[in-house]
């Protein structure tokens, strides 16, 4: 059976037989619903048997779902056409939300093995932060039932309770892009600020939601879940706060999604003096440094235990806010590495040198088809004119440069 884990949540089982309760049955149904919900990771904490009296089920589920802090609750027996089986009309009286989705996928499932499952009544809804789930009276029936559930109980229960770990929706399974050194991608902040009505969303519940990837937490339920899902592509796209109003027939609720992006890249090509001092101010500057050097024999240790270390540019993922700046206009490959990188929407492309020694790569970059469009992304000489001869004072000058890139400033380049 594939399930998701109920993560240690508190569990009880109701056992609705006249039989059971009077002795002259055994309480296999039970024991069985107990066994699979604790091989899915859920505490049963609670077992107990009640005749088929439409009052004391009552009070008995009041009690577990009120008093005990149960979060799921399943019973069986009392599902079908019997004149005591009242168990369906108990469940209503108790729950204050239906979900007949969760009834259905049993019946679904039951179908699959023999018609009669058409004729289970079975009932499952919320009282509080309890789901309330009715099963068959049958061992037979419990398992393939409750077997079906748990793909989404346990989903289920923790929305009840307020929060939620990775969805299991499928987003968890999307492709999403490879990681880059800043750690992953986009993600979304998204938390309920206000709440108009008694929807089921208190104030502070929250998710994080990455857009074609993993969501975590809840907003309290799945309509709400599913809006901040679909918003959050345009939040990043938007690249600003926002505020959205989600609703439900139970009420309102106001919540702040806030965008937030990983460090821009910043690819530093060749492990050169000039190069180590811009990783380091780099990171001063709030980006994510990373170092390509083709020559392995030019690496230090001290080069891997500072930065992550690439051998070739293909392996570096260069989106929309990377820097790639090359620092050693002598290293092999250049064209080929610029070629790659023209080929990527990265936003800033810097290669040290007079025009003198970087003219012929232009020249080969010309030869590969890169027109005047292209080429006019490569920015050389490099570096803001502040007259330093020193690495690190050199490193200063790109660092002073990318930073008047990024507030889209002249600055004052270098122009020979």
């Amino acid at each position: 059976m594939g399930r998701v884990g109920g993560g240690g949540s508190l569990a009880a089982v109701v056992t609705v037989s006249d039989g059971v309760t009077h002795g002259t049955r055994k309480d296999d149904s039970g024991d069985l619903a107990e066994a699979l919900l604790r091989g899915a990771g859920f505490e049963v904490g609670e077992r107990v048997v009640v005749p088929d009296e439409r009052p004391m089920i009552e009070d008995v589920l009041r009690r577990l779902a009120d008093e005990r802090g149960v979060g799921l609750l399943v019973t069986t027996g009392g599902t079908g056409f019997g004149p005591r089986d009242v168990t369906p009309e108990a469940t209503r009286a108790v729950i204050e939300r239906e979900a007949p989705g969760l009834a259905e996928l049993m019946r679904q499932r039951g179908l699959e093995k023999t018609p009669l499952a058409a004729l289970s009544r079975a009932v499952v809804g919320s009282r509080g932060s309890t789901l309330i789930v009715n099963l068959p009276g049958s061992p037979k029936g419990v398992r393939e039932s409750l077997e079906a559930a748990l793909s989404v109980v346990p989903h289920a229960v923790e929305l009840l309770a307020g929060t939620a770990g990775v969805h299991p929706t499928g987003h968890d399974r999307a492709p999403q892009a490879a990681p880059g050194p800043s750690g992953g991608p986009a993600w979304v902040e998204v938390k309920a600020v206000r709440v108009h009505g008694s929807p089921p969303c208190r104030v502070g519940s929250s998710m994080r939601v990455v857009p074609g990837g993993e969501v975590h937490g809840t907003l309290g339920c799945a309509e709400f879940d599913e809006a901040a899902v679909r918003d959050a592509p345009r939040i990043i796209e938007a690249g600003e706060p926002q505020v959205r109003t989600y609703h439900h027939e139970h009420g309102d609720v106001d919540v702040f999604l806030e965008p937030h992006r990983p460090d821009a890249t910043l690819v530093v090509v060749s492990a050169t003096d000039v190069g180590r001092h811009l990783l380091r101010l780099g990171r001063d500057l709030g980006l994510a440094p990373i170092l390509v050097e083709t020559r392995a024999e030019r690496v230090t240790a001290q080069d891997r235990a500072s930065v992550p270390v690439a051998d070739a540019m293909e392996g570096v993922r260069l989106d929309a806010d990377a820097r790639v700046v090359f620092t050693d206009h002598d290293a092999p490959g250049i064209a080929e590495q610029l070629a790659h990188v023209l080929r990527s929407p990265a936003r800033f492309i810097g290669v040290m040198g007079s025009r003198r020694h970087v003219g012929p790569y232009v020249d080969e970059l010309r030869s590969m088809g890169f027109g005047d469009e292209d080429l006019d992304r490569l920015r050389s000489p490099l570096g803001l004119d502040l007259g330093g001869r020193r690495p690190e004072e050199i490193a200063l000058s790109i660092a002073a440069g990318l930073v008047a890139d990024s507030n889209a400033r002249g600055g004052g380049w270098m122009d020979r």
